[in-house]
């Protein structure tokens, strides 16, 4: 607002002009976020249970994306120590002939129907293999353990994913970037502004923006290059 000569403000609910700006980098924030998948939003999270109706389906926590990994404690008594193993993705095509293929008139053999559809499932053993419904949002699992559970629980499941970050419209607000990514944001906020409150983006601050542009995408090739690395070094599990 300053370089736009904006009103003086002090918190970022004094004016209208200063809460929209506030918005605006909100929104470059979230864009930013999403453009780049950072390593820095990835993180382990919990899976949502369902209910016995659905045994083996679980779902995503709210803005959790790209998972690369899921894990179950696959333990095979009620007191046992926890055993936390992978479960293999499989490709959605693949896992309902897998399930579809289960006879139902067998006693290890359940079926759940989940939007009018009916899943296999066996009802003796934890989970080898998991897939995407519902647009990606829920995780359907082949099988579960009657005999120590009546459905899937959120306390023995782990997922490695992006959760995509949030950022409240408040004077103590942080955006949650890294700090080679807080340039770009400010002068992408800067552009948007300019472009939509005064006379259009001047030239130093359209040149500032793709600098800054050029400079998050270069770094981002490099720490794209180090995931190779890493992933040739070990082993490959779950989702591409």
């Amino acid at each position: 607002m300053s370089d736009g000569d904006g009103d003086e403000i002090n918190s970022i609910g004094d004016t209208v002009e200063s809460e929209q700006v506030a918005n605006i980098v909100k929104q470059e924030f979230l864009m930013i976020a999403d453009q780049f998948d950072l390593e820095h939003h990835k993180q382990v999270r919990g899976l949502t249970a369902t209910s016995s109706s659905t045994p083996t389906v679980m779902t995503r926590p709210e803005g959790f994306y790209d998972i690369a990994w899921i894990k179950y404690d696959k333990r095979t008594t009620a007191g046992g120590d926890p055993d936390f193993q992978y479960v293999e993705y499989m490709p959605t095509d693949e896992f309902d002939d897998l399930v579809s293929g289960l006879n139902v008139s067998d006693t290890n053999v359940g079926s759940q129907t989940i939007n009018g559809l009916t899943y296999n499932h066996y009802n003796d053993r934890q989970p080898t293999y998991y897939t995407f419904i519902h647009g990606y949002d829920s995780i359907v699992f082949d099988a579960y353990n009657s005999t120590l559970e009546s459905n899937l629980q959120a306390s023995k499941a782990k997922a490695y994913g992006i959760q995509r970050p949030t950022l409240s419209i408040a004077d103590a607000s942080v955006p949650d970037l890294p700090q080679n990514l807080m340039t770009l944001l400010r002068n992408r906020s800067r552009a948007m502004y300019f472009d939509l409150f005064k006379d259009g983006v001047t030239k130093e601050i359209d040149k500032r923006q793709r600098n800054s542009e050029v400079r998050a995408q270069r770094q981002r090739h490099i720490a794209a290059a180090n995931r190779r690395k890493l992933q040739r070094r070990t082993p490959d599990y779950g989702r591409k």
